[in-house]
């Protein structure tokens, strides 16, 4: 095991933990008292808060309260929103990054913070938010809102995330202290690292100024290992003869799948997290409250990622013992080397390392007040956010090209693929090639927003209130990209050599950390080390300077900026919204209701650069592009609820029109190709946004103030949406590629589902230990229509992207004033990642399913020692190229471990 960080306390700490095996009976012996009604502590408290928020809200809404996060084995608000109804998660080396509402893709939900946009840190430019770096320990409530109101910032078609963090005045102007201290440890990177997270707030000058101050810090050693092959394709068994004479060894009519570039990955991460909050608050009255509060994160990233990995288009295929198995896919390959091909496109295996740093920055600042002057209230509030990414990616490379043969073997349970080399990975034998290759890349987000709100209650009558406002939010998004490579090459010129071979052999390492022998994927076999292409090894060849004038004299500054791939996008929304709020009585029946509109328009911006080739070797001409565009919504919603039972049973209905604006980087004037597996993307400025019509009809069961019971039909109309199509491009040397290009879809698809979920405490029972136990639990059913999405190869027809048919959250504990344990089991099934991947084909996540846990053991009124436990039954993720057959990625990440104290004073 291996510590990282400043662990002096986790000695200390591991030993307090291990306490909590003396939980159970303790807790027979402290039974406290129950009332089925009146529950104000622990885990009950957090599910009433939940509750509340639920009943109270206008929309169709669930919640998750403080409690309720802590006590969760969940480190970022990402994993911990996975527990509500009709949300997935995607995992990054199995942390919960991005978030899926009722289908819609993570890019298409709208996340606030405090009211305050959460800008997106991806690589690349996009719109989702990585939820890594967001603590759950800032949280007073998390809140999902699949339903819209005028009031609501547009853009999410799936639906709003909004983050409230605590404030000051949240615990009756009362001084408070909270924190913990904690060790992780991940059972495949073998680390242990620390975990401290510190909250204060008081408030001064008789109650009416408070202050608030919360910081988390993490050292995270993160390692996944991956069995992939990028791809599925079709060989041509005939290069001679034009088009593709596709080989069909099983003499079935139907073309046979190759895999694409098969490779072992072992992505190692070591981050440093750094969180801050502060919030000033100051109360003179009743009838005033104004505020200043921020947030900040920082995320270093290192990152020694390594690879073995290689290619089968550089061979031909050994008919007599190659193997085709079901959905005519090779289950057993067999090449031989194609010397006729230029020797980069030969048979060949690279070691190849990803190193470098990640850099990920996000501040938001914002100051607003809340006043009211009789029957008006004014809510004026302006903020800016900032999100910052910066990739410095470094490849080392080694490679074997030329290699007399290889053989690819899925005859395992996992179909993983099991590679097997004529060369021996852990030693320099036939490495002819040694690359090393920079590419940074700067992303900057920032936006500025102010909006006025003036809202006016009525005392008697059918409307309650009338509320207007407007808003102007101006989004910036920058991408620059730089390249650069350094090669030496000792089968082109072999008097460099000597020269990559005494670099490779003093400074690369053997791979040791335990691969496929340790059953992970599920079958023994592959390579369980090869060479490690180290810092040292890209020292030593020497990192090449993108930035350096005559680096790359084929542009004329010199300079390594890939101009296709810098842009720059703008945009600008000016919106109003007019909405009142009514309540009446229909015979015994109380109904209240929400019902508006709002105006938003966009102008957006973009600009590029144009890259002309020149005859005669002159450099290229790069040419600034810019394009514009405009458009108007209209976005209507009504929200309805109605008491059937007076605070017990409550029906919901609403309609509403809601948009999202495409990714900046589909709107980019950018160009990009690859040259290795011949495909490429551009942008398409003239994208316009998601549109859908949105509907929802429930019943909620309110049995008491902690448990209750709810059902939901809802339907998305998606009118408007964007997919990727492909498109041919050929070079100036004849070679073709394969375009992706993002454009507005013409079908209509609908999308209708079911979401039910319950919440039981059984605090009604009066039996020991049943009595302090409850269940918490949520299902979603989600069916599209309308998509006309085909495989590319049957004609079959395929999903809406990104939608799971089905998935599930369930969770139980048990809770008494000493000790409380919780486990949670989530599941979502297949989906749709793209519609046309690598070699055509389209590619699923496949279902997927893992279990958390945790211990509480109270100590004393304010000290408890926890022990929490992440994927527990050691899942692994999953995908394909529409066949099990065909898998493209299995990724195991293994458990994690949490264990430390918490205090509050």
């Amino acid at each position: 095991m291996k510590f990282s960080g400043n662990c002096a306390w986790v000695s200390r700490t591991a030993v307090a933990v291990s306490l909590l095996a003396a939980g159970p009976a303790i807790a027979q012996q402290q039974e406290a008292a129950s009332d089925s009604d009146i529950v104000v502590t622990g885990i009950r408290s957090s599910l009433q808060g939940a509750l509340n928020a639920k009943r109270n809200a206008p929309q169709v809404l669930d919640a998750i309260s403080a409690e309720d996060i802590g006590k969760f084995p969940d480190k970022n608000i990402g994993e911990a929103l996975q527990r509500v109804t009709g949300v997935q998660i995607s995992r990054a080396d199995g942390e919960g990054a991005g978030v899926t509402i009722r289908g819609a893709d993570p890019s298409l939900n709208r996340v606030e913070i405090n009211g305050t946009t959460a800008l997106s840190t991806t690589v690349g430019g996009g719109r989702d938010v990585d939820f890594r770096d967001l603590p759950s320990e800032f949280v007073n409530r998390l809140e999902v809102v699949k339903s819209a109101t005028a009031d609501m910032t547009e853009g999410g078609v799936g639906g709003t995330v909004r983050v409230i963090t605590r404030r000051p005045f949240d615990n009756g102007g009362k001084t408070y202290v909270a924190g913990s201290a904690q060790a992780i440890y991940s059972d495949i990177a073998d680390y242990m690292d620390p975990r401290v997270a510190l909250i204060a707030s008081d408030t001064f000058a008789d109650g009416k100024l408070g202050i608030l101050v919360s910081g988390t810090f993490e050292n995270r050693n993160v390692e996944s290992h991956q069995a992939r092959t990028t791809g599925w394709v079709r060989l041509d068994s005939d290069p001679t003869t034009p088009g593709l004479q596709a080989y069909d060894l099983n003499n079935d009519g139907a073309a046979d799948f190759f895999p694409d570039i098969p490779r072992y990955v072992i992505n190692r991460l070591e981050t440093r997290r750094y969180a801050l909050n502060g919030i000033l608050e100051w109360r003179p009255s009743d009838d005033l409250t104004a505020y200043v509060e921020g947030n900040w994160t920082r995320s270093n990233q290192s990152v020694t990622s390594q690879f073995l990995q290689t290619g089968t288009s550089g061979g031909l295929v050994d008919v007599a013992n190659t193997v085709i198995g079901p959905d005519n896919t090779v289950t057993h390959l067999e090449m031989i080397n194609n010397p006729a091909l230029a020797q980069t496109s030969q048979l060949g295996v690279s070691y190849r390392n990803i190193l470098g740093d990640i850099r990920r920055t996000t501040y938001n600042l914002a100051v607003g007040a809340d006043w009211t002057s009789g029957n008006l209230k004014l809510s004026p509030k302006i903020s800016y956010s900032k999100a910052q990414a910066y990739n410095n990616e470094i490849n080392a490379t080694a490679a074997v090209t030329g290699m007399s043969s290889l053989i690819v073997d899925y005859n395992n349970p996992q179909q993983a693929p099991q590679i097997i080399l004529p060369n021996d990975p852990t030693t320099i034998a036939g490495i002819n090639q040694l690359t090393v290759l920079r590419r940074p890349r700067y992303d900057d987000q920032a936006e500025k927003m102010a909006k006025l709100d003036a809202e006016y209650t009525f005392d008697t009558g059918f409307l309650t209130s009338i509320k207007v406002g407007g808003q102007y939010r101006d989004l910036t998004v920058k991408s620059r990209f730089y390249s650069r490579t350094t090669t030496l090459n000792g089968f082109s010129n072999p008097a460099v050599q000597s020269q990559i071979s005494a670099i490779v052999a003093g400074n690369a390492g053997l791979g040791t950390s335990p691969f496929f022998n340790t059953g992970n994927l599920g079958f023994d076999g592959g390579y369980t080390g090869w060479l490690n292409m180290t810092q040292a090894v890209a020292d030593a060849v020497g990192v090449p300077d993108p930035f350096a004038p005559g680096g790359c004299p084929a542009n004329a500054d010199g300079t390594c900026q890939v101009f296709t791939d810098t842009w720059e996008v703008g945009e600008r929304n000016i919106a109003g919204y007019a909405q009142a709020a009514f309540a009446f009585d229909v015979g015994s029946v109380a109904v209240s209701g929400v019902a508006g509109a709002r105006v938003v328009n966009t102008q957006v911006d973009t600009s590029g650069f144009l890259r002309t080739a020149q005859p005669g070797g002159q450099p290229a001409l790069i040419s600034p592009v810019a394009y514009d565009s405009k458009n108007t919504e209209f976005l209507p919603s009504i929200n309805l609820k109605a008491e059937l039972i007076p605070n017990t049973l409550m029906a919901r209905l609403t309609a509403s029109e809601v948009m999202a604006r495409p990714l900046p980087q589909q709107l980019a004037p950018r160009f990009t190709l690859d040259v290795v597996g011949l495909s490429g993307s551009r942008g398409n400025p003239a994208l316009q946004p998601f549109r859908a019509r949105q509907y929802d009809a429930g019943l909620e069961y309110y049995i008491n103030k902690t448990s209750f019971a709810s059902v939901t039909y809802f339907r998305k109309e998606i009118g408007s949406f964007i997919q990727n199509t492909t498109e041919p491009f050929t070079d100036a040397n004849g070679v073709t590629y394969a375009i992706t290009v993002p454009s507005n879809g013409t079908q209509k698809v609908t999308i209708n589902g079911i979401e039910a979920g319950a919440q039981v405490a059984f605090d009604f029972i009066n039996v020991p230990v049943v009595k302090h136990m409850g269940v918490i639990a949520n299902f979603t059913y989600s069916k599209d229509s309308g998509y006309e999405g085909k495989d590319f190869f049957t004609g079959d027809s395929l999903p809406f992207q990104g939608l799971s048919r089905k998935s599930y959250n369930i969770s139980a504990y048990y809770e008494d004033d000493v000790f409380s344990i919780r486990g949670a089991y989530n599941w979502r099934s297949k989906y749709l990642i793209t519609a046309v991947g690598r070699g055509n084909n389209p590619e699923f996540g496949e279902a997927y399913g893992q279990l958390d846990a945790s211990l509480n053991l109270n100590l004393m009124k304010d000290v408890s020692l926890f022990l929490e436990g992440v994927n527990l039954l050691d899942a692994t993720r999953k995908e394909n190229a529409n066949s099990i057959y065909r898998r493209t990625i299995i990724e195991t990440f293994g458990r994690r471990v949490y264990g430390g104290i918490r205090f509050k004073l």
